[in-house]
């Protein structure tokens, strides 16, 4: 809810102070209250009024059994991780708190949960408490889950509804020096998505120019300092619904912004970047992308330094991958990075996290043949 609606809201009622006051209140105390105020407006519901379309109750326009389909495909591309099956709710506060999104990204409950809108939190959270003893964290944590999420409000794009499917992958370890983890984990990631789309080829899906972009928040970062790019601008233009919204930021400033380079220990030389930085996306490109390239040879690898949308959530190295439809439309498919949330919420410093998700809902809309005929 925005600062206008509450200032008008209070002021209305004549009760400036009703947003702290009920802030203040005791949750078991709060719930109730909300709890009392439903129950007043559902009696004057109608029942007739259930059946009016909405985005967010309606059922999905794809076939269940081309989901299901789709679904065993994503998770026969994950073997090597456990999959587990998650919570609809997740803790309140976990959209925000983790990833610092606003909490009017997601629908939250009047007592103390929220409707999943990522599934990669629920897997966070369940990755933590999976990890708490020390003896737990020697072991490499690898999970996936497919899930329905709830997200508002509903972005204006082709394929994009107000709840939709995600299949998600995770891999927790403790760091083990040298960028391993970090290098093994990017290359799993990325192999399990190109194996997954490349199974749905023989199921009826078709995919063109498929390309996998590396970015690096912190390359991204000394080159905003560098290029005098501020923060509070970056988080006041640059939106994840608009995709070109870092290039018409980017162009207002200087023109030697390094964009899409194949070798980033070369073309990034020149910017005076940190040198662990360049020394690790130098292995990423060895490690990585020609390793990947040799068995997907028909997918396109390169480095992204224009993405700034990724600047607030990932820390470290992140992926996007995208591709064409048979009608030449360019979505993306797929996305995730490395963050801190089992960091944060283990207290270890030497935790590493890599979260990651692809809209399955998404590819039966946009990306199979018969709807794009």
């Amino acid at each position: 809810m925005s600062e206008d609606i509450t200032q008008r809201i209070t002021r209305n009622l004549k009760t400036p102070e009703l947003i702290e006051v009920l802030s203040r209140l005791p949750g078991s105390d709060l719930h109730s209250l909300l709890l009392a105020v439903l129950k007043r407006r559902v009696a004057s519901i109608d029942p007739a009024q259930l059946k009016r379309p909405n985005a967010a109750s309606q059922a999905s326009d794809v076939d269940s059994r081309l989901l299901h389909e789709v679904e065993r495909a994503a998770y026969h591309s994950a073997g090597q991780f456990a999959a587990i099956e998650l919570s609809p709710l997740d803790p309140l506060g976990a959209l925000h708190l983790l990833t610092g999104l606003d909490q009017a990204n997601t629908v939250s409950t009047i007592r103390a949960f929220e409707c999943t809108s990522d599934p990669t939190l629920g897997l966070a959270i369940e990755c933590a408490r999976r990890r708490q003893s020390p003896a737990d964290r020697r072991r490499l944590t690898r999970l996936c889950a497919i899930q329905r999420v709830t997200r508002f409000p509903v972005p204006r794009k082709p394929g994009m509804t107000a709840h939709f499917k995600l299949f998600s992958l995770l891999s927790g370890a403790r760091d083990e020096g040298s960028f391993s983890f970090e290098i093994h984990a990017l290359r799993e990631h990325i192999n399990v998505y190109l194996s997954f789309l490349a199974s749905l080829r023989n199921k009826g899906f078709a995919f063109e120019n498929v390309v996998v972009e590396i970015s690096d928040t912190r390359a991204i970062g000394a080159l905003c300092s560098r290029f005098g790019v501020d923060q509070e601008e970056i988080r006041a233009s640059v939106k994840v619904r608009d995709p070109g919204s870092s290039e018409r930021l980017l162009a207002r400033y200087s023109s030697l912004w390094p964009g899409r380079i194949s070798r980033p220990a070369e073309d990034l030389a020149e910017f005076d970047l940190p040198e662990h930085v360049l020394l690790q996306l130098g292995a990423i490109e060895r490690e990585v992308c020609t390793r990947l390239a040799a068995e997907h040879k028909s997918v396109c690898f390169r480095f992204n330094m224009h993405r700034l949308n990724g600047l607030g959530y990932y820390r470290g190295p992140c992926f996007q991958i995208a591709g064409n439809n048979v009608r030449e439309e360019f979505f993306s498919l797929a996305d995730g990075g490395f963050v801190d949330w089992t960091r944060r919420m283990l207290l270890d410093e030497k935790e590493r996290l890599l979260t990651s998700a692809v809209g399955i809902e998404l590819l039966c809309r946009l990306f199979m043949l018969q709807h794009n005929r």
